[in-house]
Parts: C-alpha cells; sequence; structure tokens
C-alpha cells in the first residue's frame, strides 16, 4: 500500500473506532429514535455510517444506482451489534481492497453513478470525509439529543 494510503487508514482507524465507541453509547430503546421528521433515527444514522467504506468502495468501483439500492437493502443493520459488526466488516473490506492496489491503480479514474470522476485515491479520500461527516452527526445527536457525554477523543 502506497504511503499515503497509509496515512489515511490512520485516520480512518480513529474514526471507526470513536464511531464504534459512539454507537456503543446508543440503547437499543433509543435505536428508533428520531430527532428530527424526514431525517435519520439514531439507528438509521448509526446503520449507515456502518456501512461508509463498503458503500463507498461499490461506488468507487462503479457500482451504480439499483446496485447500491440492493446493497444497502442486503446489508442494512437492524441493531446495534449488527451495526458494530458491520463497521468492523466494512473497514476490514475497503482496507484490504487498497492493500492490493499499485500506484498506477490508485490513480486510476471512476465515475460514480451520478456523474462524479476521481482517481482510486480520492475516493478513498471521500470515504474518510463521508465516515467522519457521520460520526460527527451521531456525536451530536448523542450529546444533543440525548444529553449524553460520550467522553471520547474524536481526534488524535
Amino acid at each position: 500500500m502506497q504511503f499515503y494510503c497509509e496515512q489515511v487508514f490512520h485516520q480512518l482507524e480513529l474514526i471507526v473506532s470513536s464511531a464504534s465507541e459512539l454507537i456503543s453509547t446508543i440503547e437499543e430503546s433509543e435505536w428508533e429514535l428520531r430527532p428530527t421528521e424526514g431525517k435519520f433515527s439514531l439507528g438509521e444514522l448509526a446503520s449507515h455510517l456502518a456501512l461508509v467504506c463498503a458503500a463507498d468502495l461499490h461506488i468507487a468501483n462503479g457500482a451504480d444506482e439499483h446496485e447500491m439500492t440492493a446493497f444497502y437493502k442486503s446489508r442494512m443493520p437492524a441493531s446495534k451489534g449488527q451495526a458494530l459488526t458491520e463497521l468492523a466488516h466494512s473497514y476490514d473490506q475497503l482496507y484490504r481492497f487498497y492493500l492490493s492496489l499499485d500506484e498506477e491503480q490508485l490513480q486510476k479514474k471512476h465515475i460514480a453513478y451520478w456523474g462524479v470522476s476521481y482517481s482510486r485515491f480520492e475516493w478513498l479520500l471521500e470515504t474518510l470525509v463521508h465516515l467522519t461527516h457521520h460520526r460527527a452527526q451521531l456525536h451530536s445527536l448523542i450529546v444533543h439529543y440525548l444529553n449524553k457525554e460520550p467522553n471520547l477523543a474524536l481526534f488524535e
């Protein structure tokens, strides 16, 4: 794996670890709470966050909208335990894929079904940003909606 990918994966590991801790603070009885109508419930947000690494990898590999809908239907966690398992599996899947790429493969451009074109390395950065975004959302909901203080480091 290229030097820069190793650096990104270091950051991804931190995000995944803290996201796992955040998901663990949600009680099963809070899973269906929906702070804002028309937006994710706590459980839906945690489940989506758990799939980001694998979902973004599918998109980066050329999955179309229909394939992504099927992906989410087949893999969406239904509980806290499933979300924690899927988060670890999703990260591992992304890591193993990037571990196998050489420099030329990292520079190869792939187009998403909505038209954006990124190199494989840019897709990895997009995954980091996407995961960080949803971790921040979950942290905010836990703090401001559930009135809990997770007491965890979000950054080194």
